[in-house]
């Protein structure tokens, strides 16, 4: 097959040109033209070989140039550089090699004389028609063409031209075969003045010698020898080419006859690998009479062995005795050439197509399997038999699937029938047992009738592409929906600004009416939009989008969109373009988002904004914002108005917002308790509430209470601060005089209750004092009478003690007013009671400008304690501190307690004036207060130690002074 397609070199290129065309669709990859390339060079020779060679490396060049110089078809360029590389690397591979003796020819292309008769050959005839051609060398230019023609081998000889003064000029022609000669052979030289012989004497061989002239007139060469195998005629051109005359051809070599086994002198012109065949076949056929049919290798005078096929047939006389033979020898060097080259080519080809990435196939023009490659045969595991039924159709069963069998073999016995082109795409079996998605295509090969002589198919793997494709159509259906669900409305523009893709939402949103899928709907979508668009708004959108458009930045407006009802609503519209490898756009996808509802909500949410500012403006206090971190971000109107500046009035650099405006409003001696309650509030999350002094704008402090939370959101994290101040400055006044009011109420309802009490005491320890009294006197008389009345006496001292127990009596129950009745007991934290205590006199010490510090060590374990009894010795403790710091202004009254062993030590730390004597003062009714009734102290020691405990006072350094009691841990209750 490869050699017929040789011979016709179109078909040879047609089917490269289809597999080629078919794996460069396939693999989307310029490297399939190799094949029609790899044909180019097998096929053409001479100028058009340089032709091809000069046109591959212009391209070339020009691809590196554009990979140089173009760095957009950078990745094309090195692709088709590559190309030419591999295209030029098979060229050198399928160009024969220049055989040495060719002369003029370019990478192993001879020069080589178009097919069909040359001038020089046509003007011979011609001129020895006229007389031209001295007539001595008629017959040898008649045996030169006629040699030509039958060997493909073009001969050179002389020959002499008629000048115009009547003399002969030798000249040189050329005779070429007159058809196109597929291989590249050197001319036969040969020239009429050469040495050559005759036979003296024919002998027997006359008529062999005859028909050998007659042979020689056909064919050019021809020659005849005897019975015995000795020559007695050979032409003159075959002895000039082979450099041997007659004596040299039939010289004896040894002693023997030629016939008997001897050598003789042809022999030697004989290829040694050949010789004995040769010499064996003809002593057989010069012994048997039969035709003497050899093919060898013949020395040329020119040094080299050259193929021809010689045929001997014998003479015979009336009784049939061979008298002689004759016989002639055809140059085969041409066709022995062509045949080995065309062979080659074959096994390129075959190469070519079992390494093509496809699987490749023929049948005959009646649809009969011809020939798989291998790469289908190891794919598949098919073989030609088995893909070949009992009667030489077509059998799909070993490489279809079952369920595309019948479809397939019917398409391809309609293709056949109606000889239209083959393609399906099936599901074929694998040699794993497997089966995946191919494609077969098919063309029939005609002639020159038009009439079908082979079908070529080829059949590619396409499972990946199959799944890709699946998957993809899969993958875009679920974006078109995806598109269609988005909540929002999708479209794209063309670089040029013109609509080519609306999504569902948006298409019912503008009434769009449905169009052909297969046309366009740019226009459509167009119009659409432009007529939706409000008129307020259509101006500015169309310069902004022109702006982008030219310019590449993203584009981003609001705008008013004409829904399908004919209502307009707000769209926020959001476009960006799509730029390919070089940063050209290729394609603008934009978004418009329905934002009618929320802008409405805006401006409700924007109008309660309004609503709730005037509120809190005008709401008669002082509120304020801040961030989680305490940093102020807001404060009311009123609130700035009250301070005198602004939010940002008093940053510095370097300093946080907070510490600058506490530093600038709040009293010095309010200042570090704030800053530690803000702090803790900022920290834990708590909320913060306290009283203290703001600075006014005019200078002048007032008294305020603050109040602050936080605001919290879904997940409890604080998001902001927000606060107020009440501006209580009359409240305090107020209270501060209601509190001394209420002391002096307090001490005048004292003083009576002590007037009181002295009255009932007075009234109740008089009766038994006069009866002590009386009954003294009577014991007296008793005992001084003469004589005394000892009985008497007796039981007056009697009644005395009576009367004595009864004064005790009422003085044990007026003590009982000061003594603690002693109540159950339970596990408390003293740290806790403190904290108690100190809060029950936050008013009097806000009151009296006294700060109370404490310092209480973590961990306390609790005790037993009567949580009422101890809260009035705290309350007496802290009171008496406060009192004796009247006189130091801003003082500071510090309150500590530690473990100290088995002991809870807790102190009162006042920075007063001292006690001038610390044991007395708990004394009852001693007091250094001249309003004091001095039995705090002493019912404060007798609380304490009914507690198994001990309490005392000390002086401090350098001044000062500091009460101090001790609790056991392990404290029991006592009744």
């Amino acid at each position: 097959m490869i050699a017929a397609l040789r011979r016709t070199p179109p078909a040879l290129l047609s089917v490269t040109l289809v597999v080629g065309l078919a794996a460069c669709w396939l693999t989307n990859s310029p490297f399939g033209l190799a094949a029609p390339v790899g044909a180019l060079f097998l096929y053409v020779r001479g100028y058009m070989l340089r032709s091809l060679w000069v046109g591959l490396l212009i391209v070339f060049v020009g691809a590196a140039c554009s990979a140089l110089f173009y760095p957009a078809t950078r990745e094309v360029a090195i692709g088709l550089g590559a190309f030419i590389a591999v295209a030029a690397c098979i060229g050198l591979l399928l160009v024969p090699d220049p055989d040495p003796s060719c002369r003029g020819s370019w990478l192993g292309a001879p020069d080589r004389q178009a097919p069909g008769p040359t001038n020089r050959l046509d003007v011979a005839p011609d001129g020895a028609r006229h007389g031209w051609v001295h007539p001595d060398d008629r017959p040898a230019i008649a045996q030169a063409a006629a040699y030509a023609f039958w060997t493909g081998v073009p001969q050179v000889t002389s020959y002499r031209v008629l000048q115009p003064d009547g003399s002969y000029r030798w000249t040189e022609l050329r005779a070429e075969p007159g058809y196109g000669v597929s291989v590249d052979v050197d001319a036969m030289v040969a020239k009429p003045g050469d040495r050559w012989t005759v036979a003296e004497s024919l002998g027997e061989t006359v008529e062999a010698v005859e028909a050998a002239k007659v042979i020689e007139s056909l064919h050019g060469k021809a020659w005849a020898f005897d019975a015995a195998g000795r020559f007695t005629y050979v032409t003159p051109a075959a002895q000039i080419v082979i450099d041997m005359a007659l004596e040299d051809l039939n010289r004896c070599l040894d002693d023997r006859e030629f016939i008997d086994g001897g050598e003789v002198g042809w022999m030697r012109g004989v290829h040694p690998d050949d010789v004995g065949r040769a010499a064996s076949t003809l002593r057989h056929c010069l012994k048997t009479g039969e035709p003497w049919n050899i093919e060898y290798r013949m020395l040329r005078a020119t040094g080299y062995y050259v193929w021809h096929r010689i045929s001997a047939r014998p003479t015979r006389d009336g009784a049939g005795r061979i008298t002689g033979w004759f016989g002639t020898s055809i140059d085969i060097d041409v066709y022995k050439k062509t045949e080995a080259a065309l062979r080659a080519r074959e096994q390129h080809l075959e190469q070519l197509i079992d390494t093509v990435p496809a699987m490749i196939w023929s049948m005959t023009a009646e649809g009969h399997p011809a020939y798989l490659n291998k790469r289908m045969t190891e794919v598949t595991g098919a073989t030609l038999e088995t893909v070949t039924a009992p009667d030489g159709s077509l059998s799909l069963k070993e490489i279809i699937h079952p369920d595309f069998m019948d479809v397939a073999g019917e398409a391809f016995a309609k293709s056949v029938v109606t000889a239209t082109p083959y393609n399906i795409k099936y599901l074929q079996h694998r040699a794993d047992g497997s089966y995946r998605w191919t494609e077969t295509r098919a063309e029939a090969l005609r002639n020159e009738a038009g009439e079908i002589v082979r079908w070529y198919g080829v059949s590619v793997d396409i499972h990946d592409l199959i799944t890709t494709q699946t998957e993809l159509h899969f993958r875009k259906q679920e974006l078109t929906r995806l598109v269609d669900l988005v909540p929002s409305y999708l479209w794209q523009l063309t670089p040029a600004g013109e609509p080519n893709f609306f999504n569902r939402r948006l298409i019912d949103f503008l009434g769009v009416e449905e169009s052909d899928p297969e046309e366009p709907a740019t226009e459509q979508y167009a119009a659409a939009l432009r007529a939706a668009i409000h008129p307020d708004d259509a101006e500015h959108l169309w310069a902004e989008l022109k702006h982008c458009l030219l310019s590449g930045q993203p584009f981003a407006m609001r705008y008013r969109l004409r829904r399908h009802d004919g209502i307009y609503r707000w769209m926020d519209g959001r476009a960006e373009p799509l730029r390919d490898e070089g940063g050209t756009i290729i394609q603008w996808y934009g978004l418009s988002h329905d934002i009618d509802d929320q802008l409405r909500v805006e401006e409700a949410l924007r109008e309660s904004e309004r609503s709730l500012r005037q509120l809190v403006e005008t709401l008669p206090a002082l509120i304020y914002c801040a961030t989680p971190d305490g940093e102020p971000i807001y404060r009311s109107e009123k609130l700035r108005a009250f301070l005198g500046f602004g939010l940002e009035d008093k940053d510095e650099e370097g300093r946080a917002r907070l510490t600058g405006t506490l530093d600038a409003i709040i009293h010095p001696d309010d200042l570090p308790i704030v800053k530690e309650r803000y702090a803790s509030s900022l920290a834990t999350g708590s909320p913060y509430a306290m009283k203290h002094r703001l600075r006014r704008a005019d200078g002048a402090y007032r008294w305020v209470e603050t109040r602050a939370a936080a605001m919290r959101n879904v997940e409890g994290e604080i998001v902001q601060w927000n606060g107020i101040c009440f501006d209580i400055e009359d409240q305090v006044r107020a209270q501060e005089t209601l509190t001394l009011t209420q002391e002096r109420l307090a001490r005048a309802a004292q003083a009576a209750s002590l007037a009181e009490l002295s009255a009932s005491i007075a009234h109740e320890v008089n009766q038994p004092l006069a009866a002590v009294v009386a009954n003294s006197h009577a014991c007296q008389r008793w005992l001084t009478s003469d004589p005394p009345n000892l009985e008497r006496a007796q039981k007056t001292v009697e009644r005395i003690i009576r009367d004595a127990n009864s004064a005790a009596d009422v003085v044990g129950r007026v003590r009982a007013l000061f003594r603690q009745t002693v109540e159950a007991r339970s596990l408390c934290q003293l740290d806790t009671i403190i904290g108690e205590a100190r809060d029950l006199m936050a008013e009097e010490v806000t009151r009296r400008r006294i700060r109370i510090a404490l310092d209480v060590e973590a961990g306390l374990p609790p005790l037993a304690l009567d949580r009422i009894q101890l809260q009035q010795v705290l309350v007496n403790l802290i009171r008496n501190g406060m009192e004796a710091m009247e006189s130091a202004p801003r003082g500071v009254l510090q309150i500590r307690s530690m473990r100290a062993g088995d002991l809870v030590r807790t102190e009162v730390r006042d920075t007063g004036e001292g006690i001038g004597a610390p044991e007395k003062v708990f004394e009852p009714f001693f007091s250094t207060k001249s309003n004091g009734m001095g039995m705090g102290l002493a019912i404060s020691r007798t609380i304490i130690e009914s507690h198994g405990g001990h309490l005392w006072a000390e002086n401090n350094q350098p001044c000062g002074a500091t009460f101090i009691f001790t609790l056991p841990v392990e404290s029991e209750s006592k009744s």
